[in-house]
């Protein structure tokens, strides 16, 4: 008797032992593994509201100028707007004034801005009248070439005015100028009509 009592006491430990094995290892299996923390969001310097601005302006400022804006410089600023706003049809977008007078002025023509600024010897800065001519032709479309032909530029600028009147070809355009071309002329004329310059009328 006491010999089977001692076996049952064997084997029941042994038992014991194996159902701790096997939750231990059940519990090893349903552990899942721990994930590495996340990093923390580094913030990002908030952009002044200086730097947001200027990400918008457009850098050709297409809404103010076109690709090339003429600036004329003249004698008397007052004078040169009056003249270009009465008889030329400008309209004034401003005059920037300072302590010696106007330094600056902005007249616009349909899509075109026509810049101003007044003589400075100084910085070798002439007008027409002071040079007693000037190289440059400013060529301005108008309603009625007539209404505008025969006023005088007080500055002593050139203008070529006209009115369009009919599409022609380049060849039309090189016979016409060489109608109306004085004998003995060469082929500058020719050669502005195939540029696409039209005959004012």
């Amino acid at each position: 008797m006491a010999k089977a009592a001692k076996k049952k006491a064997k084997s029941s430990t042994k038992s014991a032992k194996i159902v701790a094995k096997s939750r231990t290892a059940k519990s090893a299996k349903s552990a899942k593994p721990t994930k590495p923390a996340k990093k923390k969001a580094v913030a990002k310097p908030a952009r002044s509201a200086a730097q947001k601005t200027s990400s918008k302006v457009d850098p050709l400022n297409r809404k103010q100028y076109t690709s090339v804006t003429p600036l004329l410089t003249v004698r008397d600023m007052r004078k040169a707007v009056s003249f270009y706003v009465d008889g030329l049809g400008f309209t004034l977008r401003g005059i920037m004034d300072s302590p010696q007078g106007p330094m600056h002025a902005e007249l616009r023509f349909r899509d075109t801005t026509l810049m101003l600024s007044p003589e400075s010897r100084e910085q070798r800065s002439f007008s027409a009248n002071t040079i007693g001519n000037t190289p440059v032709t400013l060529y301005l479309l108008v309603e009625d070439v007539d209404d505008v032909f025969l006023i005088a530029d007080p500055e002593g600028n050139k203008w070529m005015i006209a009115t369009h009147k009919a599409d022609y070809t380049e060849a039309q355009m090189a016979e016409a100028m060489r109608k109306m071309a004085p004998q003995g002329a060469g082929g500058g004329d020719a050669a502005a009509a195939a540029a696409g310059s039209e005959p004012e009328q």
